[in-house]
């Protein structure tokens, strides 16, 4: 077994797509016959002569306990148990329709298009059934050892908003090995989340009502966080974030679809009832 698992990973290694004349069995069980080309079939390229083995042995352990218990299954089950006739054509009725709605539904750019207003306009009607009544910040933050070198430039770059902004890329290179930092303008936070990230409290009264961007920078222990406070919300919505309105345009996609859908086999319908075609 061996040097024919070993002949499998050569195989593997000068072509895995070829066929071959000769095609050693790798393993059997009972009537069931695994062939070296139904292995090399489905492995990767570029794999070492190490790793490959294992690999085919992986494989060849899986198939093995796979037949066994399919063996089983054949001898124990009834022929009656064993008939799959209806979930079969059951199966293939639903993806043979479902495919058929892909088809229909990818034609149709009536209803297979939303717009940015479409997708605003909708997310504004989930507000009030998907807002998480608990506060909310977005905020750029970077915790740093107090005798760090860089500090100093850091907190002149990110407490300066075009800084901030045009000098990103510079910051998170020089962020990389900090304790922890955030650079992410779109990103909401709950409030309370980011207290226990950097171990001090942030008063909320101090938060709301404000327009200008607040600076923080405060010592904690051994470590000094700079925090850049951008937004404040009491509650989150749907509409607030790129992911969440991604979410809402989808969700509106699904429902239009399901609209489509739903319009198109009740004119089907009202079509065959008039032809003759269906009778109750």
């Amino acid at each position: 077994m061996k040097k024919l698992l070993l002949l499998c990973c050569l195989c593997l290694a000068l072509c895995a797509a070829c066929k071959h004349r000769d095609d050693p069995v790798l393993a059997q069980v009972y009537q069931y016959k695994l062939y070296a080309s139904e292995v090399t079939a489905g492995m990767p390229l570029g794999l070492s002569a190490e790793d490959s083995l294992a690999l085919v042995r992986d494989y060849i352990d899986s198939w093995v306990k796979e037949k066994l218990i399919l063996h089983e299954a054949e001898q124990k089950l009834s022929p009656r148990e064993k008939n799959f006739n209806k979930e079969l054509t059951d199966y293939r009725n639903s993806l043979l329709i479902q495919k058929y709605y892909d088809k229909l539904w990818s034609k149709d750019t009536s209803f297979n298009r939303v717009t940015e207003n479409e997708i605003s306009e909708f997310a504004r009607s989930l507000d009030n059934r998907y807002t998480v009544e608990k506060e909310i910040v977005r905020v750029n933050y970077a915790k740093l050892p107090a005798n760090w070198s860089n500090l100093s430039t850091v907190k002149d770059i990110l407490f300066d908003e075009n800084r901030r902004e045009d000098e990103k890329a510079k910051l998170v290179k020089m962020l990389g090995d900090s304790i922890e930092y955030l650079l992410d303008d779109e990103a909401w936070l709950y409030l309370d989340d980011l207290q226990n990230e950097v171990a001090f409290q942030i008063d909320p009264q101090q938060l709301s009502g404000k327009k200008e961007v607040i600076h923080i920078e405060k010592e904690v222990g051994e470590n000094v966080v700079l925090l850049v406070i951008l937004d404040y919300r009491s509650q989150r919505s749907v509409n607030e974030t790129k992911e969440e309105r991604a979410a809402a345009g989808m969700l509106l996609l699904n429902q239009r679809k399901a609209q489509f859908i739903n319009q198109y086999v009740q004119e089907l319908y009202d079509k065959a009832v008039k032809a003759g075609a269906v009778v109750q």
